[in-house]
């Protein structure tokens, strides 16, 4: 083979250091013979014993190692042991004069780089430049995924240390996320390597990410920047601002995203009626919003097959009280019901205003008795709320998928379950069945 005929080339220029272990001198003096007979240049000393064997392979390194299979008091496979027990990979090759087709199968398998039976001394030639050849191979190997490894691990850590989004893709398939990207889409790493491109990207956005991508490819250089919406893992919508370009991934090339979130600054510029991110009175999520998130949770119960609950407060009486303390003061209970949501609500929660008096919470993994507890906590938050106009609030629970395939029908079902809260924990709130 090309591969053999160039390893005996270049043995034949450097002196192969070799080591025998064998107790016969005559067979030792043979197996030289034949290598310098093949043009190899060997360098070749002898051993007999374990204890000179381990320590010839401690002060010296060797090419390779030949070794007789029956030696006085130990076998040459237990020469392999004593290489693997310090860490050595010199390839070695078992010599014998007879042996069984099941033992040579039992060294191949335990590490021998060759068996070479001594009646065919002919072979040991190639066999010695193959294991050299195979074991350069493996050492080129091993620098190059060492060498990617250390290349990745520069990458992460300047990736980790950015507040934008680094994202590479190939296909759809997602390779790498750094922990701003796994921050603002709520997925951890894992997640998102599991994630399909088109599952995080927003449907709105679908075409446009497909158009962008087609034209980073017809660019030979260059990459291509444009806004693409996403939905987090709480089927939130965000905003970024996309640079796309190319980088060699394992190989193969890929796309590699840079994104900035800004969601924020998008929010000021939308207002509340065209689909803004927050309600510009309570800085709660806006009915839109939470619509979204409402669509993005009901696909991961489907997913997951674990039901989730909606929760509709409405404070009551706010007509009245706008008409008989002025507009300012029935925005400030507004304001006063919103700021009780922030204290009580989880981080996965998703607040909202859903229309002029009525709030909408979507709680993730919430059964209903989940939801009864939030409401009494509000009920208790609304109570010690202090001097100033009395909260009269109703409130519902409702359940997807059991009240409904849909945001609508989920909240007119939590609408007909509204009842008026108390003030103490005694009430019960049971969801419409």
């Amino acid at each position: 083979m090309a591969t053999n005929k160039a390893s005996m080339e270049a043995a034949a220029h450097s002196p192969l250091r070799i080591l025998c272990v064998e107790d016969s001198p005559a067979d030792f003096e043979l197996t030289v013979k034949t290598l310098e007979t093949a043009q190899l240049n060997v360098e070749a000393s002898r051993v007999v014993s374990r204890e000179l064997f381990e320590s010839a392979v401690s002060e010296k390194s060797f090419d390779v190692i030949l070794a007789d299979y029956r030696l006085p008091g130990w076998i040459g496979m237990e020469a392999l042991e004593i290489l693997k027990e310090r860490g050595k990979d010199t390839p070695l090759i078992v010599l014998t004069g007879a042996l069984g087709e099941e033992k040579a199968v039992q060294c191949i398998k335990a590490g021998a780089a060759d068996l070479i039976l001594k009646t065919r001394l002919a072979a040991l030639p190639a066999a010695v430049c193959r294991a050299i050849s195979d074991k350069s191979i493996e050492e080129t190997r091993k620098r190059a995924e060492e060498s990617l490894r250390e290349s990745e691990a520069r990458f992460r850590a300047l990736a980790d240390s950015i507040a934008s989004a680094v994202l590479i893709y190939q296909g759809t398939e997602c390779r790498y996320a750094n922990r701003a990207a796994q921050t603002q889409t709520g997925y951890t790493e894992n997640e998102l390597l599991k994630l399909s491109s088109y599952d995080l990207i927003h449907p709105d956005s679908r075409a446009l990410a497909i158009e962008r991508g087609l034209d980073r490819v017809r660019k030979a250089q260059g990459s291509v920047r444009y806004e693409t919406k996403i939905l987090s893992k709480l089927g939130e919508v965000r905003v970024w601002d996309v640079t796309l370009g190319r980088i060699d991934f394992e190989g193969h090339p890929a796309g590699l995203i840079t994104a900035l979130d800004v969601t924020e600054s998008k929010a000021t510029e939308a207002p509340r009626e065209h689909g803004g991110f927050r309600d510009s009175l309570t800085g709660l999520l806006s009915s839109p919003q939470v619509q979204n998130i409402f669509l993005g949770e009901a696909k991961r119960s489907q997913r997951t097959g674990r039901a989730f609950a909606l929760l509709l407060l409405r404070l009551e009486e706010l007509k009245q009280i706008n008409e008989k303390y002025g507009l300012a003061e029935g925005s400030r209970a507004l304001c006063q019901v919103a700021s009780i949501l922030g204290q009580v609500c989880r981080t996965a929660d998703a607040p909202a205003r859903n229309s002029e008096e009525e709030f909408v919470i979507v709680l993730p993994e919430t059964s209903a008795a989940g939801a009864r507890r939030l409401i009494q906590r509000i009920g208790e938050r609304t109570k010690n709320q202090g001097e100033g106009t009395t909260l009269a609030i109703s409130a519902g629970i409702a359940l997807f998928p059991q009240d409904g395939p849909t945001f609508e029908y989920v909240l007119r079902s939590a609408k007909r379950g509204l009842k008026r809260m108390e003030t103490s924990t005694s009430k019960e709130f049971v969801h419409s069945a």
